[in-house]
């Protein structure tokens, strides 16, 4: 297949998958489109833990060395129902992280597992709920509605659409990175020399309520112990780290750093993928919008560390407006997040291409340590 169309297709991968309703613990509409999607592909394999959280792997010849796993999450902060409380009002909880300020008179649309979307307006606090620590929001409809707790609302922003080299999206946290993580699985499927490293996707659940998809994954012992996890994010950009200068392979996140090593050595193909290909971009920053999957998995022991595209109005609060808006990611940063995942996947475990840190350093000690001589 040649490349425009596996970029066509990874285009359109990327637009169904950001404008997919979903929320922690209702992501059941992604996983829809991943298992689909896993059901057409005879070379992979689908599992899915306890927690509704999904692996994908290949069918293997043989027994492979450490794990390699791209993680991303399936949610993005939205409303739950909670109760209804009139044919034209209902209450509903949110989770996710979004200013107080931009919910009052916002639009929102409400999905059932049937029929068209309802629009609605979020009108006012409607207080606590002894079952929830979530915020409850009332929500008012012009007509009257058919909703049943447990259903989902999103903000109302309108379908994905590319506009000037971007993607406005209505959720690319993280479902961009689901699909980045989709689209370097299927370029490593249809490979004629396939890397030999065992490349595994997880997809995990409710992380905009602090990660608990992944969490339950680490401690049930689903993820190998000698995995090493190349986390998936979308960070808010900042002037220091622009949409539209590269992919940014992120050495920390506003609670710990990563992995130093794995960070290094994603770094060390970064950059020769850079000098190969002139069009390739990338950056490497500390990126302290938020905490990311990336530290819940190290604090279990885990190797990890994290790629993030940089992304504007996050978690759809338009900072120059004040209003809920699309998120936004460069479709060239995405495209080098493709490109670098395949190349990390190639190149990570050959010693030709990149070496530990510590390897490094003992080479310069043999070469140098004359120097420490009391006759140098």
């Amino acid at each position: 297949m040649d490349k425009s169309r596996i970029a066509t297709k990874h285009l359109r991968w990327l637009l169904e998958l950001t404008g997919l309703p979903t929320a922690a613990g209702r992501e059941e509409r992604v996983i829809d489109w991943i298992c689909a999607w896993a059901r057409r592909r005879k070379k992979v394999v689908l599992r899915r833990d306890r927690y509704g959280n999904i692996e994908l792997r290949q069918r293997l010849r043989a027994a492979r060395q450490r794990p390699l796993y791209f993680t991303a999450h399936m949610d993005h902060p939205a409303f739950v129902v909670k109760d209804v409380a009139e044919s034209r009002r209902l209450i509903a909880e949110f989770r996710g992280g979004v200013r107080e300020s931009y919910f009052q008179r916002s639009k929102v649309l409400l999905h059932r597992s049937r029929g068209q979307p309802q629009r609605g307006t979020v009108r006012c606090h409607a207080g606590g709920a002894a079952d929830t620590e979530f915020p409850m929001w009332q929500i008012h409809f012009a007509r009257p509605v058919k909703a049943a707790p447990g259903d989902l609302l999103t903000w109302d922003i309108g379908p994905p659409t590319v506009r000037g080299g971007r993607l406005h999206a209505p959720a690319c946290d993280d479902l961009a990175g689901v699909a980045a993580a989709v689209c370097a699985f299927d370029v490593l499927l249809s490979a004629k020399h396939p890397p030999r490293i065992d490349v595994r996707l997880l997809l995990t659940r409710a992380e905009e309520v602090g990660f608990i998809g992944a969490i339950a994954a680490a401690r049930s012992g689903a993820i190998p112990a000698r995995a090493r996890l190349v986390t998936l994010e979308n960070s808010k950009s900042f002037a220091e780290s622009p949409i539209g200068a590269g992919p940014i392979v992120r050495v920390g996140d506003r609670t710990t750093t990563f992995d130093p090593d794995l960070t290094y050595r994603i770094g060390c193909l970064a950059n020769g993928l850079a000098r190969r290909e002139p069009t390739f971009r990338w950056q490497r920053r500390l990126m302290p919008g938020g905490t990311c999957e990336t530290t819940a998995l190290q604090a279990h022991g885990y190797a990890a560390t994290c790629l993030c595209l940089p992304l504007g109005n996050y978690h759809n609060m338009n900072e120059s407006t004040g209003r809920i808006g699309a998120e936004t990611i460069s479709l060239a940063d995405f495209r080098d997040l493709v490109r670098l995942l395949v190349q990390v996947a190639s190149g990570l475990d050959e010693a030709s291409q990149v070496s530990s840190i510590r390897k490094r350093l003992d080479d310069h000690f043999a070469r140098r340590r004359a120097v420490l001589s009391r006759r140098s």
